[in-house]
């Protein structure tokens, strides 16, 4: 593998992301119910895999590390954006 290419994610790395995407949506369901509590899911346009952000680090390598999707300042801001989704899709 050269330098350039970054190493697929492990499933371990898999299970983080998902295990991450599902505390995301409980605290965005418990805030999207204190509005509508008959909605009863939430609309993430991002898949699992968007739950990895990469980092070139020294020595040169590609490090993954499991966060929410990039674009959002924290991770409060992309709550709030998934519960806003879930309104509007509602």
């Amino acid at each position: 593998m050269s330098s350039a290419e970054k190493p697929a994610p492990s499933e371990k790395d898999l299970e983080y992301a998902a295990e991450l995407r599902e505390l995301i949506h409980q605290k965005v369901l418990e805030k999207v119910q204190s509005i509508d509590p008959g909605i009863d899911s939430v609309v993430d346009p991002y898949p699992v895999e968007s739950y990895f952000q990469w980092s070139w680090e020294y020595p040169g390598a590609w490090y993954l590390v499991v966060a929410i999707p990039e674009g959002f300042k924290s991770r409060n801001a992309f709550i709030d954006f998934l519960v806003r989704k879930t309104i509007e899709q509602r």
